[in-house]
C-alpha cells in the first residue's frame, strides 16, 4: 500500500510517497513558517496533489509534525514553542476535504520512535525512550513497544525539563553548544564544527564539549530515574558521532548512583533523515493497516 508521508520540520518539509516500509519517491521545500500559516498549509496541500497525480494509487496521508498533535483526531493542539506561526491545523479535516484520503498525525518525535519501534533500533527492547538532540531536544516515551502519548497527547516533552531553573533543551541541545562555543569565543557555524575542533584537541573546544555532555549527562539521569528503561535511542546528526554513546552513557553514570548505573543501553537511532516520514508511515498502518 502507498502513504503520501510528510515530516513537518521548522527548516525543511520532507514528502514521500512509502510502500512497504520502503521510500520509493521523496524530496523537499522549504518551510518558510514565517510566511504565514496559511502559506505554509497551501504548499503542503499543492506538493500532495502534484504527488497523487504522480501515484494514483495513494491511500492515505502520515503526517509527522513539530508541535502537540492529537494522533486520535488529526488536529494541532498546540504549535511548537518556537514556531508559534504552525498554528491550528486540522490535518484530517483538510486532507480529506482536499484530496479524500484518510489520514494519521503525529508528533515528529513519537512519528521518529514509531519508526525505531517498528524496524530500527528499538526492535529488541520493549520499554525505552527515544530523543532527538538537535536545535533543540525533543523525546518519546516506548512502552511495551507502543508510544505513550500522555493524557493530552503531550507525553515525551522532556526538552522542556528545568535543570537550575533552565530549560535542559537550552542548555543540551546542539543550538545550545554552538552559542556556548561563540560565547568562548570559538568560530563555528555548527555542532560538527566545535566537535571537530574537540577533536583536533583545541582547549576551549574541550571545555565547551565537556560542559555540554555534562548537561546532557544530567537529563538523562533525570530520566533514568523516572523511567529505569531498557535504552535511550538517541537521534539527530550528533548521534551519528562514533563513540557518541560511549561519551554520554559516561557522563550520565556520573550522576546516576550505584543500581542506577550501567543499567540501560544509550545508542544512535537506526534512521535519520527519513525516520519522521517512515514514521508517519508506520503510524498510518498501524490505525488503518496494511489492507486498506
Amino acid at each position: 500500500m502507498q502513504v503520501l508521508c510528510f515530516d513537518i520540520g521548522g527548516t525543511n518539509i520532507k514528502y514521500g510517497v512509502v510502500e512497504d516500509g520502503k521510500i520509493i519517491y521523496k524530496d523537499s521545500f522549504p518551510t518558510n513558517y514565517k510566511q504565514g500559516h496559511q502559506d505554509v498549509t497551501q504548499r503542503l496541500l499543492m506538493y500532495a496533489k502534484k504527488v497523487k497525480k504522480e501515484y494514483p494509487n495513494i491511500k492515505g496521508v502520515g503526517i509527522s509534525c513539530a508541535g502537540s498533535i492529537d494522533y486520535d483526531k488529526g488536529i494541532m493542539i498546540t504549535p511548537p514553542y518556537s514556531i508559534p506561526e504552525f498554528g491550528d491545523w486540522n490535518f484530517k479535516e483538510l486532507f480529506k476535504k482536499e484530496l479524500d484520503l484518510d489520514l494519521v498525525a503525529d508528533n515528529d518525535v513519537n512519528s521518529f520512535a514509531a519508526c525505531e519501534c517498528k524496524m530500527g533500533a528499538g526492535m529488541k527492547y520493549k520499554t525505552y525512550l527515544v530523543m532527538t538532540v538537535g536545535t533543540g531536544i525533543g523525546g518519546a516515551i516506548v512502552v511495551n513497544n507502543q508510544v505513550w502519548r500522555g493524557n493530552n497527547y503531550n507525553a515525551g516533552e522532556i526538552g522542556r525539563m528545568l535543570i537550575n531553573g533552565i530549560r535542559w533543551e537550552d542548555m543540551a541541545s546542539i543550538t545550545a553548544l554552538v552559542k556556548a562555543a561563540k560565547l568562548r569565543g570559538l568560530d563555528v557555524k555548527d555542532g560538527k564544527e566545535v566537535f571537530d575542533l574537540y577533536d583536533q584537541g583545541n582547549p576551549v573546544a574541550s571545555i565547551v564539549i565537556s560542559e555540554f555532555y555534562q548537561n546532557l549527562g544530567r537529563g538523562i539521569a533525570n530520566l533514568v530515574y523516572i523511567f529505569n528503561p531498557e535504552a535511550i535511542i538517541i537521534g539527530g546528526g550528533i548521534s551519528a558521532r562514533v563513540g557518541f554513546g560511549k561519551e554520554v552513557n559516561a557522563y550520565s553514570d556520573y550522576f546516576l548512583v550505584e543500581g542506577f548505573q550501567d543499567t540501560l543501553d544509550i545508542i544512535p537511532a537506526k534512521f535519520q533523515n527519513d525516520g519522521g516520514m517512515l514514521g508517519a508511515y508506520c503510524n498510518f498502518i498501524d490505525k488503518y493497516g496494511e489492507d486498506k
